[in-house]
């Protein structure tokens, strides 16, 4: 018995055969190539999301301040970029949001517009805004002014869809908590 012991102790343990070794490699390969045709899209389409959930909780607290206030935070103020301490910063943190979003999700500065200043955002007219208005816009992911121009006879003209890329540049606009530039929701 002691003898049949020692011939099991002497065994030394099996390996991975060459099939094995082969499924797990083929496996890896096709992971990786997954992640690096659809990698990239899926890091820029979390980066908008990101971005929009920034914006829609900034357009919330702005709705929450004009209710109690009669006006847009630091109305006809701000126009452009929100830096922190500026008026519009102070007005909104940490009262009606504790932390103000003042980057998009790719590190491009938000740019806020409020009352009087909306009408300098493109197809907005004096006559359109008043005191209580505000216009919330991230540049997207290249950083750059796509142009875009509302259009208000015509609310779906701003929705666009996600076919490549160069899309997530497009701009991402929020007039009064509503989305007037967005990727259609599918």
């Amino acid at each position: 018995m002691e003898k049949n012991v020692e011939v099991e102790l002497l065994k030394k343990p099996k390996g991975f055969t060459l099939i094995e070794l082969l499924v797990v490699v083929a496996i890896i390969g096709i992971i990786a190539t997954v992640l690096v045709s659809y990698g990239p899209q899926y890091i820029q389409n979390a980066k908008q999301k990101g971005t929009m959930k920034d914006i829609g909780a900034l357009a919330t607290a702005c709705a929450n301040y004009t209710a109690i206030n009669g006006e847009a935070p630091a109305s006809g103020i701000q126009e452009g970029i929100i830096t922190p301490g500026n008026a519009f910063v102070v007005a909104v943190a940490p009262e009606h949001m504790p932390i103000c979003p003042i980057r998009d999700k790719w590190g491009n500065p938000l740019m806020v517009y409020t009352g009087v200043k909306t009408a300098q955002f493109g197809g907005f007219t004096p006559e359109m805004v008043g005191k209580e208005d505000f216009i919330i816009v991230s540049f997207g992911r290249d950083g750059v002014e796509e142009g875009f121009i509302y259009d208000p006879h015509d609310p779906e003209h701003g929705a666009f869809e996600i076919a490549t890329m160069a899309d997530y540049g497009k701009d991402l606009v929020n007039w009064n908590a509503n989305w007037i530039r967005s990727p259609l929701i599918k």
